[in-house]
């Protein structure tokens, strides 16, 4: 009788689960890995094939926690295409041997864009004049424009994505204040190490570029918010959740901020608001001082390109 041959785990494959730049796919083959392209997996079909790969890279759509960890016999690292890695329990994959990296450098130029562009749109009216023209009222003196020269802006992280601000800032001639409670000498020629005191006192602008952690849940409420001695105008481009968007809502309605320009929200699937999400929601939108967009400001076509080559020189380095 002949006995068939049994199946050999790879210890080189990789379950890659979202839309990834052909490139990543590319390079990681030239590495040796074989490569499992599966950008609509769901989490519990994740959870059924994670035993067989060494290596799993994952966005923000699938939660790697500790049930997902202990069952993965064979991973080695675990790799996030783009920053934040709050949808990946750290202390669990540690625990376990498994390595867990990420790649802000990739997207944080696209980010720094998307800030200043939001910065641009609300002090120059370029949303709320667009509409206006397009219901044919061509309104010059209620469009005044408000420069950047000479502001004061407070960026609150200065890390990858407020270094590349802070970069865009420079030519407009601004302060930049930088605090990050993390790092120690961190001036450089773009911002000026300061205080969150000094945030406090001195900043018109206040722009959030901060993971997500325990810490800084919530952060942004409305003790947060009512510590800041001038009008504010407040930009957040990293994690709705670090922001109690009723908070921010009523300093706006009680004309103690200038507005806000998000481009994250607290729950982002705006299909399972509840009705008090929904009225915050809308009335945010209907005070004509607030900007939204989707989640977009790291996910330009260049940075998809970026993001794969840093996880490629990471991984490459894990050996």
């Amino acid at each position: 009788m002949i006995k068939k041959p049994v199946a050999v785990v790879s210890t080189k494959k990789i379950l890659v689960t979202e839309s990834s730049d052909e490139s990543l796919m590319a390079g990681l083959t030239s590495l040796g890995y074989l490569c499992t392209y599966l950008p609509g997996i769901s989490e519990s079909e994740v959870q059924q094939q994670i035993h067989e790969y060494e290596g799993l890279i994952v966005a923000t759509r699938i939660i790697v926690n500790k049930q997902l960890l202990e069952s993965a016999s064979n991973l080695k690292f675990v790799a996030r295409a783009g920053s934040g890695m709050e949808n990946i329990d750290i202390e669990t994959a540690r625990a376990l041997n498994i390595t867990c990296i990420n790649s802000p450098e990739g997207n944080a130029n696209s980010v720094g864009e998307h800030a200043m562009a939001f910065l641009l749109a609300f002090y120059h009216n370029l949303i709320r004049s667009n509409d206006e023209v397009q219901q044919l009222k061509w309104l010059v003196e209620e469009n005044r424009v408000q420069e950047l020269e000479g502001r004061t802006i407070g960026i609150i992280g200065y890390g990858n994505t407020g270094k590349a601000f802070a970069r865009k800032l420079h030519p407009f001639s601004m302060r930049v204040l930088a605090y990050d409670k993390y790092l120690k000498n961190y001036a450089d020629k773009f911002a000026e190490e300061a205080s969150m005191e000094q945030l406090f006192e001195e900043a018109e602008i206040v722009s959030l570029h901060i993971p997500l952690t325990q810490e800084s849940l919530w952060l942004v409420d409305r003790h947060f918010l009512q510590q800041f001695r001038k009008k504010i105008f407040f930009i957040n481009t990293s994690r709705g959740r670090l922001v109690l968007h009723e908070a921010l809502l009523n300093q706006i309605k009680e004309s103690k901020m200038m507005g806000a320009a998000l481009d994250v929200y607290d729950n982002e699937k705006f299909e399972t608001h509840t009705t008090e999400e929904r009225r915050v929601l809308r009335e945010l939108l209907n005070t004509g001082k607030v900007i939204i967009t989707p989640h977009i400001a790291g996910k330009s076509y260049e940075a998809k390109k970026k993001i794969a080559d840093v996880l490629l020189k990471k991984i490459a380095s894990l050996g």
